[in-house]
């Protein structure tokens, strides 16, 4: 009896063993393919396996089978069935507390007297065609990293100082994403600010921001006239940027002053607009607040504020801020109208096919500046975050690409830096002298693939030699 019970335990020990290899060299497999995201998902059902082994050891439905070596499958599916309902409770707690008590959600914008606001919502002036792109295909997409979404190193990046300007002058600065700053000797404009680490999407969700040689921080910055804000998704509105501004004047579409206003903004420091509603701001600044192709929502309520680009006449001189969206035939209507602009700052970045009719492909982009008749046209709304699956420095490469093909004058500062509009526009392709990706040891070592495949035989041979050499069971009687 006591040696059948001994070789019951080593095998059952052997097969637990070999299980165990067997999972560790396929997480190392899935890890060296690129599919390290996948490995998340079995670390999330290695958990719940654990948490109900760990149930199934107490009393719970148990209805006398706490005798039995193993729970029956009724009482694993009961057990399982309560641990999902348990985190599917917890996760929706967790959103609507995060929606009804969260500060960041912002204020109840309410409805508007526009013409663009109609069954309860916001829209855009053209339904977009539906996109080619597969959901399921996009979520596949996600799964597999090879490392080519996120920089290799440090990006290098330029510490952000004032230069001198004449009269007529206007000094331009890209901090990275959607961010900028426009000044001329007498006014100050920032467009979209986001700093910080965390304020990007609700909780710890969002996207972690690049390692940039320099940090921007908002102390660093002069005195901010103007902030101009093209919607408030998280990565264009930043609540403690808006709380540090509280001083500035705020030019906001339809809807976003409910935002402000919940964050302490005075609502006399507000002005908001409406598609192709024009603002005289200062002595040699004016504003139009031009539509895009996008969409809007911080809480549970899409699109319940509008959203926009701006043509900006500052100090004499013509710019214009595209805000996100996708490509549309009103760029060419901006165009006549507003234009011709002396820079265009258009959205470059976080582009796929399953949402290309509310974000631009590069060559979209530069369609966009040639339809809105700017001499210059600077890609932004990208090299900060990971929000899709395109290499972090493709938007620049290829809408540089793409502008010397089709003769469109392209500049690309570097992040921090500032110069004058007009005069000497950068043109650094800076992204190209970024470190190469180099995959780590363990997934480029041919060394650590033979180790990986000759555990994994072993594994198995484990598991097999354990089931076949397993002598028959101790029988038990068990007794009501």
């Amino acid at each position: 009896m006591e040696n059948k019970k001994e070789a019951l335990d080593r095998n059952s020990s052997m097969q637990v063993g070999g299980k165990v290899l067997f999972l560790l060299c396929g997480m190392l497999w899935l890890y060296r393919h690129d599919l390290n995201p996948v490995n998340s998902i079995v670390a999330v059902v290695l958990f719940f396996r654990l948490a109900a082994y760990g149930v199934a050891k107490t009393s719970l439905y148990s209805k006398k089978e706490l005798e039995r070596p193993s729970p029956s499958l009724a009482r694993r599916a009961k057990i399982y069935s309560t641990l999902i309902a348990l985190s599917m409770v917890f996760l929706l707690l967790s959103t609507a507390a995060y929606v009804f008590f969260s500060e960041q959600v912002g204020g109840n914008p309410g409805s508007y007297d526009s013409e663009n606001f109609y069954d309860g919502a916001f829209h855009n002036l053209k339904q977009p065609d539906d996109s080619s792109g597969s959901f399921f295909g996009t979520m596949a997409g996600y799964m597999i990293d090879d490392g080519s979404r996120t920089p290799s190193s440090v990006l290098p990046t330029i510490e952000f100082e004032p230069i001198e300007m004449n009269d007529d002058d206007v000094s331009i600065t890209w901090f990275g994403h959607s961010s900028l700053l426009i000044q001329s000797p007498n006014t100050s404009v920032l467009i979209d600010p986001v700093f910080g680490e965390d304020n990007t999407d609700p909780l710890f969700l969002g996207p972690k921001p690049f390692d940039y040689e320099h940090t921007y921080e908002l102390d660093d910055l002069p005195e901010i006239d103007v902030v101009l804000i093209s919607h408030d998704h998280y990565d264009h509105l930043d609540m403690d940027a808006v709380k540090h501004l509280s001083t500035s004047q705020f030019l906001v579409p339809l809807g976003v002053e409910a935002h402000l206003i919940e964050w302490g903004i005075p609502s006399t420091s507000i002005q908001e607009f409406d598609w192709y509603q024009e603002g005289d701001i200062t002595d040699d600044l004016s504003v139009v607040f031009t539509p895009s192709q996008h969409f809007s929502g911080r809480g549970i309520n899409p699109d319940n504020t509008l959203w926009g680009s701006w043509a900006i006449y500052l100090n004499g001189h013509d710019l214009f801020f595209s805000g996100d969206g996708g490509y549309s035939d009103e760029f060419v209507e901006i165009g006549q109208r507003y234009g011709p602009f002396e820079i265009a700052f258009i959205e470059a970045g976080q582009y796929n096919e399953a949402w290309a009719d509310v974000h631009m492909f590069p060559d979209q982009t530069v369609q966009a500046a040639i339809d809105l008749n700017t001499a210059t046209l600077l890609p932004i709304h990208n090299t900060k975050f990971v929000l899709a699956l395109h290499g972090w420095d493709e938007p620049l490469e290829d809408v540089t690409a793409e502008g010397e093909k089709r003769n469109q004058s392209v500049t690309t500062p570097m992040i921090g830096q500032t110069f004058l509009l007009g005069e000497d526009m950068p043109e650094h392709t800076w992204w190209r002298n970024v470190s190469v990706y180099e995959p780590p040891f363990l997934k480029r070592s041919p060394i650590v693939g033979i180790a990986m495949y000759a555990s994994m035989i072993l594994a198995v041979v484990m598991v097999r030699t354990a089931s076949i050499t397993t002598p028959a069971r101790v029988e038990v009687t068990y007794e009501d």
